[in-house]
């Protein structure tokens, strides 16, 4: 890929720092020592960086400021720039903002990395694929790629004991219950695998998984379109439908049939509806803190 030469020119301009090797995904990048000019493109990176009150420059924001959330803003503020979508970036603007580390998925990025490169010091980590475990490991390899390893290791420990308390605030509740997470809209629903993000995390609170374990962690296998008649087949006994605004979703149209009026979840009152932009999008520490909080109002309800 071509690189316009004006922007290109921008981003060297910003001068080089004295910098370090850092390994990611995708190779060795040498990073500056204290990079100050951060743009991030997947939502968990802004919370890594949240965690350590650091303000990035530009943000993939997929061109919906909203979908940033509060627990972010508080930390970083709203003084960023939106450089486009998640998928496909606006390479122009991120030059423009002159930054001094990109910071990019693998799933999402790859294919740009080296166009990246050229823009500023990238480095990439998988959060798309990844299960809280793995975000966890991201984010302490961020903190130590922004010279910040003691800061990030302290917040690490204080969310695990948080997330310890809520864990021990639900355990009774949880305990032998299974648990789904999908999320719905107009068009379909995509039912979380045991695998995925919030798969591992309600796996964390004791919750049993619904669909069958696979071998592979590809998007699709992590997140699965999935019919009334298969929702019905794996009968879940807690579903947790992510929803995003106020628009009409799949659900109300199944509301009539007796295949959805048959799911166990359905027929004992255990359906929840939570925020898809927390619960599908966030990925992260301080968001997974919010999940656990709204895992425990439900968890107040089943027993």
């Amino acid at each position: 890929m071509k690189f316009p030469t004006v922007f290109l020119a921008l981003a060297l301009a910003a001068g080089a720092a004295q910098a370090r090797d850092v390994t990611h995904e995708l190779g060795t990048t040498d990073v500056p020592d204290s990079p100050e000019r951060i743009v991030v493109l997947e939502f968990s990176f802004i919370d890594a960086l949240a965690a350590l009150n650091l303000a990035p420059v530009g943000i993939a924001d997929d061109d919906q400021r909203d979908r940033v959330q509060p627990v972010w803003s508080e930390r970083i503020g709203d003084d960023w720039t939106s450089v486009g979508t998640r998928k496909t970036p606006n390479l122009e603007i991120i030059a423009s903002l002159q930054p001094d580390l990109i910071i990019a998925d693998k799933s999402r990025h790859a294919a740009v990395y080296e166009t990246l490169g050229q823009i500023a010091p990238t480095v990439v980590y998988d959060s798309l694929t990844g299960d809280y475990e793995d975000m966890l490991a991201v984010a302490d390899e961020i903190g130590t790629a922004l010279g910040r390893a003691e800061e990030m290791d302290a917040f690490q420990a204080g969310h695990g004991a948080r997330m310890d308390a809520l864990r021990a605030d639900v355990s009774e509740q949880t305990q032998g219950d299974d648990a789904q997470f999908g999320v719905i809209n107009a068009n379909g629903l995509w039912l979380h695998s045991p695998k995925s993000y919030v798969g591992s995390l309600l796996a964390s609170f004791g919750f049993a998984p619904v669909m069958p374990l696979t071998g592979s962690d590809s998007y699709g296998e992590l997140y699965q379109k999935t019919t009334l008649e298969q929702l019905s087949a794996l009968d879940p006994g807690l579903l947790i439908l992510g929803k995003s605004g106020d628009g009409r979703t799949l659900d109300q149209d199944w509301n009539a049939d007796s295949l959805w009026q048959q799911i166990d979840a359905v027929e004992r009152g255990r359906l929840f509806d939570v925020s898809s932009d927390l619960w599908s999008r966030a990925r992260g520490m301080l968001t997974a803190e919010e999940i656990a909080a709204d895992i425990r109002d439900i968890a107040a309800t089943l027993k």
